[in-house]
């Protein structure tokens, strides 16, 4: 009908924003055990302010919720995490940058700036509460009043939103992809980063082409990167075309290091061409 706004289903219904910062005691419902003791962190994407241009759910200033379970009691907080973006755009009292970056939506104030949102997962490990996503370093919060305390730059760049903690070692196995120069390029890091919080290695190589990585395996012994045919063309992206397209002529390819071994020993297994966003799991056994 003439006159109807598109409502974009990022901004609206269960994906609509959560602008406020708040504290509260959450009411129980029955009882909970007194012995229970923690807390549940959450995170997501929050804009705080009315995007520019086309918005997408993955771009939104990361926001943490926190709820906290002591004496049979509950109280939540939440509070932005407050990259350097966050804080740009706060002192304008506007969005200035655009999603994904987009230099063509992006205001002249905010171009080459930092645009980090931290905003896909949160994890703790070594006494750190870690907001991630997987263009930028780890963001360290406080743990319990989730005051922001910037980026943990002993990581040396970007890296993944999804690292693997291992139970025995208290090791924290990470990755990161786009690694290099030049943006959407074919370069990835390998991690790891021991219990006691110190980044023991970054190993940098190239993957068979540009993908988008969001997540890789580890097991024991073994990390494992899926390069799917989600590819990256800076190229592409510069003529107007999706940064990000699917070319199932590239096939899968799934590349198999030893975690104690060297880049140069990552053997790749080929695979028909598929897509996912996160593997379930990989293991070991009889040898394989």
């Amino acid at each position: 009908m003439d006159g109807d706004v598109r409502i974009n289903p990022y901004l609206s219904g269960n994906f609509a924003p959560i602008r406020s910062e708040d504290d509260f005691d959450l009411v129980v419902k029955g009882e909970i055990p007194k012995e229970l003791k923690g807390t549940l962190y959450r995170t997501g994407p929050n804009p705080q302010f009315e995007p520019r241009g086309e918005y997408h759910w993955f771009t939104g200033d990361g926001m943490i919720h926190a709820f906290h379970v002591e004496d049979g009691k509950v109280t939540y907080r939440n509070r932005y995490v407050r990259t350097p973006k966050w804080e740009l755009e706060n002192s304008e009292g506007r969005a200035l940058f655009g999603g994904f970056g987009n230099p063509m939506t992006t205001d002249p104030i905010a171009q080459g700036k930092e645009s980090g949102v931290a905003n896909t997962n949160i994890l703790f490990h070594a006494g750190r509460l870690l907001a991630l996503e997987e263009a930028h370093a780890p963001f360290e919060m406080a743990e319990r009043t989730l005051e922001s305390k910037g980026y943990a730059t002993e990581y040396n760049g970007r890296v993944t939103a999804h690292p693997k903690i291992d139970p025995k070692t208290g090791e924290m196995v990470w990755f990161g992809y786009g690694v290099g120069d030049m943006p959407l390029s074919a370069g990835m890091s390998y991690g790891v980063t021991d219990a006691s919080g110190k980044v023991v290695r970054r190993d940098d190589f190239q993957a068979p082409f540009s993908s988008m990585v969001h997540d890789f395996l580890v097991t024991e012994n073994y990390a494992l990167f899926p390069i799917l045919p989600l590819t990256g063309s800076l190229d592409r992206a510069m003529k107007g075309l999706p940064a990000y397209a699917w070319e199932p002529d590239k096939g899968s390819h799934v590349g198999v290091m030893r975690r104690d071994g060297e880049v140069s020993s990552i053997r790749w297994f080929n695979a028909p061409p598929s897509y996912v966003f996160h593997p379930m799991n990989a293991w070991e056994e009889g040898g394989k």
